[in-house]
């Protein structure tokens, strides 16, 4: 087993086709920021999200399924439709840079607190039935609670459980009831054929319907930091941003320290790659919102992340939205062309809430389907997920 090989065995990261490149950037940059390495995981039979990394051996590859990197999956006759943030235009000065800007400037001002918690409910979408008679559901959904730890000295911890399929939109409910409600769905997933149930904890390789934790310890955090620094010593970089050509596993201070220099966050953001134009949208808003949700980061990492964003071309503006929850929000978008050749054009979308930019949710969509998803028309969603509360405590980790 060659050194790249070794990290990627470390690693153990499946990803989609299209998410390769944001998969391996965001590995090193949320690891050296939280000064700990990747830990395995275990996936179920689905497609699978670099989400939540925890180490956690049971809950983390399963907990990460469904949300905005839905690539390997094909519908059944075409997708579902969501919620539209392209509801309302643009007001005024309203600008994707101006919204980043704001954002950068309200977490800039965020108090912190022992722990980073993250409270989510994600899932992807399925076609069930034909383009016009069928309906959609939200497969592999997943409710998490996740605290990560700001110091190396406390246990991080990931509670979850399976929520079960169901009909994403009230449309796609109407359609189910008339379809006669039924309590399976067998759809095409990962390359093969999964069957979903309404019932939580019923389909294969999801959670139980119960809540379940687990914690990775202080030691075992050390331990994967100097397992990765030992790999990472080789200078073999993975796949995408290169950090320089090397790994990153840099201290929470170190980082902290770096991001006085803007050219230093976009180089461990978005890499040092040529290609960062408006093509590479998508994957660069991705890189950011992993980072902002998925990591116990300081406020003036988080803010720096914002305007680091805030200066990539392609990403737009949507307008005033409500989430899928309701809330009332701002919405950015951010195109690419799904990389595992079928030519698909989506966006990533991310709706931020008005006035305090906190992160609301985030969802895929079609743009051109192309390949095995020609089936699907523009506006279907692809995965979708919302974050119910997400902020700084002072608590330790537990869920009511």
């Amino acid at each position: 087993m060659n050194e790249l090989n070794q990290v990627r065995a470390l690693l153990r990261e499946p990803p989609p086709p299209s998410a390769s490149v944001r998969t391996a950037a965001l590995r090193s940059l949320e690891d050296g920021i939280a000064g700990r390495a990747p830990r395995s995981r275990r996936t179920g039979p689905r497609p699978v999200r670099p989400r939540l990394r925890l180490g956690l051996t049971g809950l983390t590859g399963l907990v990460a399924a469904g949300a905005a990197t839905a690539v390997a999956v094909a519908a059944l006759g075409g997708g579902g439709t969501g919620p539209s943030p392209s509801a309302s235009p643009p007001e005024g000065e309203l600008s994707a840079r101006s919204v980043l800007l704001a954002a950068a400037e309200h977490a800039a001002k965020e108090p912190t607190g022992r722990y980073w918690r993250v409270q989510t409910v994600d899932g992807q979408a399925y076609r069930v039935g034909g383009a016009e008679n069928g309906y959609t559901v939200l497969g592999y959904s997943v409710q998490s609670d996740e605290w990560r730890a700001r110091s190396m000295d406390d246990p991080d911890m990931l509670y979850g459980r399976d929520l079960g399929a169901r009909p994403l939109t009230p449309a796609d409910a109407a359609a189910w009831k008339k379809a006669g409600s039924p309590k399976t769905f067998r759809v095409w997933s990962n390359d093969h054929w999964a069957t979903l149930s309404t019932k939580p904890g019923e389909t294969l390789g999801s959670l139980p319907a119960r809540w379940s934790g687990e914690s990775t310890t202080p030691a075992a955090k050390r331990a994967a930091g100097r397992q990765a620094k030992k790999i990472c010593a080789e200078k073999k970089p993975v796949d995408g941003p290169d950090f320089g050509g090397k790994c990153d596993t840099r201290s929470p201070e170190e980082v902290e320290r770096l991001v006085s220099d803007p050219k230093t966050v976009e180089k461990l953001l978005f890499g040092t790659s040529a290609s960062s134009g408006a093509q590479d949208a998508g994957r660069d808003l991705m890189n950011s919102l992993d980072l902002l949700t998925r990591t116990a980061a300081p406020p003036t990492v988080r803010a720096a992340v914002f305007r680091a964003l805030a200066k990539r071309p392609g990403v737009r503006v949507l307008g005033k939205v409500r989430d899928p929850k309701g809330r009332p929000g701002i919405a950015l978008a951010a195109r690419s062309v799904m990389q595992e050749g079928s030519g698909t054009v989506f966006d990533d979308r991310l709706v931020l809430e008005e006035g305090t930019y906190r992160i609301l949710s985030n969802d895929r969509v079609v743009v051109r389907p192309g390949g095995r998803m020609r089936g699907m028309r523009p506006g279907d969603v692809l995965s979708q997920q919302v974050f119910l509360g997400i902020g700084w405590t002072n608590e330790s980790p537990h869920h009511p």
